[in-house]
């Protein structure tokens, strides 16, 4: 009995191992990423806000900054929120992926990250729009180099 239990306690480790390392725990749900609308429009993400993101050049090899502004419904430039974004290559998940990365915020105002293109082909970054600690909207912005 005690062989018995041993295995099916290994069993379970060993299941919640792999689905840890697939990334999904049973009953989670699947965090879905809004596409934003093309660079230099409006985009809605909440009652209250809505942002514009542009890249300070047409995206190439290298590094390429993205740009985001976060406006009120009165059209003000504010920074109330905390933003995450996360860069890779959908075609080749999990190469070339950077991470979760905090924005910078500017001077101006503006919310900043830093995007490294390390080869031709489709990108995207995740992004992640926090406020008061709380996660309050998910984006993304494709790209191809």
């Amino acid at each position: 009995m005690k062989s018995l239990t041993s295995r099916m306690s290994f069993q379970a480790i060993a299941l919640g191992l792999v689905l840890f390392a697939a990334g999904t725990w049973l009953g989670a749900a699947e965090i879905e990423f809004i596409a934003l609308t093309k660079a230099g429009h409006k985009t809605a993400i909440g009652a209250d806000l809505f942002i514009v993101y542009e890249f300070n050049e047409r995206p190439k090899m290298g590094t390429i900054i993205l740009k985001i502004q976060v406006f009120d419904k009165n059209g003000n430039k504010v920074t109330p929120l905390t933003i995450q974004g996360q860069s890779g290559m959908p075609s080749m998940p999990g190469h070339h992926d950077s991470g979760q990365v905090d924005f910078k915020l500017s001077r101006k105002k503006d919310y900043l990250l830093p995007v490294d293109v390390v080869m031709p082909g489709d990108w995207e970054v995740r992004l992640t729009f926090m406020k008061d600690g709380k996660a309050m909207f998910f984006g993304r912005v494709n790209f191809d180099v």
